[in-house]
């Protein structure tokens, strides 16, 4: 699992925008097409994400890549990450401490599943918990990024 790429020019325009407004960036896509710029945003706020805040800040990024690319012709929205979304790069795991997750890395054959509890630029570490003799064992693990095959946000998890 690799890093998202955060140097490119409307990651760089946007993110101060929305962090601005109290949300983070977890992904930023924005593609040339014939009918104009379209770019794809998903935003992130541990209170959650309304349609109302995607609304406000729709109102005000797509206004600020408009003028930056100076064309009108900018296609622009804005969502929520979801409840189980496929976490695609490792510097989202930061962006989701404390909440569900489950990972599958290489060599297993089951999704194990915890509270993520910090990331740094190598590993993610995972809070996990299973019943030995009627008592709840919690436990930490470490994580490499290069080990994880597929992770997906769980807040099912969270709340059991």
């Amino acid at each position: 699992m690799e890093f998202a790429d955060k140097k490119g020019t409307f990651y760089q325009l946007l993110s101060p925008v929305v962090e601005g407004l109290g949300f983070k960036v977890v992904e930023l896509a924005a593609a040339n097409r014939q009918d104009g710029i379209h770019i794809s945003l998903v935003i992130f706020s541990p209170a959650g994400v309304s349609v109302k805040d995607c609304e406000k800040v729709h109102r005000l990024a797509a206004a600020r890549a408009e003028v930056a690319s100076d064309t009108r012709d900018v296609y622009f929205e804005v969502s929520s990450p979801g409840i189980n979304r496929n976490i695609k790069y490792a510097d989202e795991f930061a962006v989701f401490t404390g909440r569900g997750v489950k990972v599958l890395c290489d060599g297993m054959s089951e999704w194990l599943h915890g509270i993520i509890v910090s990331a740094d630029a190598q590993n993610v570490i995972i809070e996990t918990s299973e019943t030995i003799e009627n008592k709840i064992e919690k436990s930490e693990k470490k994580i490499p990024y290069s080990q994880i095959r597929k992770a997906k946000l769980d807040f099912s998890w969270e709340e059991a």
